[in-house]
This record gives structure tokens, C-alpha cells and sequence, in this order.
């Protein structure tokens, strides 16, 4: 039995695959195997997953599906569903990202060393066109946190499940559910509940690359209904701490994130999504009222980003947050600003 098990999900990452699997093959920690399952890739990927089982036919795992499942949810899912999971941790992994020599080493050594259930690394986002540098994100979290926190700690980790090394019993039946985006929000939320404790490590181990015809780069109202939809699902079976963190996620995600998106794609009429949006925390947050981490003196304690967000509440509120938003988009699109939500 492996220490870690890597699931790697890919579809048409044939310029991407060889150097993902290279670099895991070079890691500082070795006691691993790797599971990749294969979304019916139509171009070299499954020539360059051959080759690398042959190569190593007692580490490299393959998983072809025989029809393409269209969303990275229904993937993991079949990797979950596989039986080829048999490490004591595991993580899934995007084939078209790039990770540092020291990844698993420094991730295992958090959850060991802290007895922790799951470790959660930071990450740069970088433009895969010019390579620039967008932004760093996970930077300066505790080393740990115990649950339940005492905080909204939980609200402002970031929800990729490529940067999170899960003890596989943590983790257990959870399955995300089958859409296209925030798919694993909720999902690894409740798994989040179920820790004694979380990990952070503080150094930058992962490189996601971010490519424009990517999914999130494409998102349709048909997309964020069924993410709404769970997020309320998930905030009405929680209670305390808890409960409160899943609000402040819902405003994060469907009142800023969501919104941007909807802001990005000419095809969704904004204002009518904006107008569903308002009704949505009305009718089923009450607009947060009594949840301490939406008041002005609890998000102030994040700086910039926690007065933007008690600004964006506010102007929700006031109906004026179509007009924040175009002025927000201005401006990082004139600066090359990417704030991530």
C-alpha cells in the first residue's frame, strides 16, 4: 500500500501530461502511486499514458473511460468509484498544471507531523499564454486549525481540490456532485467537517495554469443554477460556525465569483442575473442578517478584499451592484489586476 496515492484527471493534455507525470516521478517523497483516468482524450494523451504505464507498470495506474463525461465532477467521481484508491492520503491533480520538487514532501510532513486530516498548500496562478504571473494565493494561513474553527477561516480557502492532500478515510463516500463548476465547494466543505484538524502550508508548491478556453472562462447561467442550488442545500444542513461560514460562501461564490463570470460571458442577460441574485440572498439567506461574518468589523479584518466584499453586500442591497461590477472589471482589466473571489 502506497503512503499517497495522485489522481490525475485528463482530457486532451497531450502538451501538458509527459512534464505533470516527469515532475511527479522526480519528487523528494517516493512512496506514491499515481491513478490517471482518461476522459476519452482525442488527441495523444492516452499514446502518452501508455507509455508511462510500461515504464512504470507498478506505480502508474490507467483508467480509460469508453465515453466522454464532459465535466472534471463526473471524472473524479469515477476515479472515487474505481477501487484504485489505496493510498493512506491521496490528491487529485489537473494534468496541465506544474508542481514544485518538494509537493508531496512538504504536504505529507503537514498532516503527519500536525496529525492533521487534510493539508493544503499555496499556489500562483500564472497566464499560460505569456507565463505572467497572476497573483499568489493560500499565502499566510495558520500552520493549523482545529475543528470547529472559531473563525470564517473556512470561507476563504480556496476550493481547487489540487492543492489538498485528504486522509482517505476523511474523505470517504463523499462524491462531488455532476456540474460544471464550484462542484467541489460544498462537497469538500462537509468533508471539512468531519476533520479533527486542518494543515496549512505556507509555501507556494503548485503552478495552476490558466488557460482561456477553459471551463471557468465559459460559464453559462445553466452552470451556476445547480452550484446555487447545492450551496443553499448545504448552508440549511449545517448549524453554528459552520452554518455561518456556508453563508459567507454563498455570497463569496454566487454573489462575486458567479457574478464575474456572468459579467464575462455576452450570452447571460447580467442585469436578469443580478435581479435572480438579489432574490436569492433575500429569499434564501435573508440577506445574512445575524451572521457575524458579513458585518463590516469581522471582513475588515481581510483587508482590501473583506471591505470590497461588505461593499458588494451593500450594493447588492441597494440594487447598484451592476454598476460596482463594471467599475471592478475596468479596473483590473485596464491593470492586469487578478483578484480571485
Amino acid at each position: 500500500m502506497p503512503e499517497i496515492t495522485i489522481v490525475i484527471t485528463a482530457y486532451n493534455l497531450q502538451a501538458y501530461l509527459d512534464q505533470c507525470l516527469q515532475e511527479f516521478m522526480a519528487q523528494t517523497f517516493q512512496d506514491f502511486d499515481v491513478l490517471i483516468v482518461d476522459d476519452c482524450s482525442t488527441d495523444g494523451t492516452r499514446r502518452i499514458i501508455r507509455e508511462w504505464c510500461k515504464r512504470c507498470p507498478d506505480r502508474i495506474k490507467a483508467l480509460y473511460l469508453e465515453k466522454n463525461l464532459g465535466m472534471p465532477a463526473k471524472t473524479r467521481n469515477a476515479a472515487l468509484d474505481s477501487g484504485l484508491i489505496d493510498g493512506r492520503y491521496f490528491i487529485f491533480q489537473d494534468g496541465d498544471d506544474s508542481v514544485e520538487p518538494q509537493f508531496l514532501e512538504k504536504m505529507h510532513a503537514a498532516l503527519v507531523e500536525n496529525n492533521a486530516d487534510v493539508a493544503i498548500c499555496a499556489y500562483e496562478r500564472v497566464e499560460l499564454q505569456s507565463g505572467h504571473v497572476l497573483c499568489q494565493e493560500m499565502r499566510g494561513f495558520p500552520k493549523t486549525v482545529d475543528m470547529p474553527p472559531n473563525t470564517d477561516i473556512l470561507a476563504f480557502v480556496n476550493t481547487s481540490p489540487w492543492n489538498k492532500l485528504w486522509r482517505t478515510e476523511v474523505f470517504g463516500e463523499a462524491h462531488f456532485p455532476p456540474f460544471k463548476v464550484g462542484e467541489e465547494v460544498a462537497v469538500q466543505f462537509t468533508r471539512y467537517t468531519q476533520c479533527r484538524r486542518i494543515a496549512f502550508v505556507d509555501d507556494v508548491l503548485i503552478h495552476y495554469r490558466v488557460r482561456k478556453d477553459s471551463i471557468i472562462s465559459n460559464t453559462s447561467r445553466q452552470d451556476i443554477l445547480p452550484f446555487a442550488k447545492e450551496l443553499k442545500t448545504c448552508y440549511d444542513q449545517q448549524n453554528g460556525v459552520f452554518r455561518d461560514t456556508m453563508g459567507l460562501m454563498a455570497f463569496l461564490h454566487i454573489g462575486m465569483s458567479m457574478a464575474l463570470r456572468a459579467a464575462d460571458n455576452p450570452q447571460i442577460d447580467l442585469k436578469g442575473h443580478l435581479r435572480w441574485t438579489r432574490e436569492y440572498f433575500s429569499a434564501g439567506f435573508g440577506w445574512f442578517q445575524g451572521n457575524p461574518f458579513l458585518r463590516l468589523r469581522s471582513l475588515a479584518y481581510h483587508g482590501v478584499k473583506g471591505i470590497a466584499l461588505w461593499c458588494a453586500l451593500l450594493a447588492y442591497r441597494m440594487n447598484a451592484f451592476e454598476l460596482a461590477l463594471r467599475a471592478f472589471r475596468f479596473v483590473t482589466t485596464k491593470f492586469h489586476i487578478d483578484i480571485k473571489f
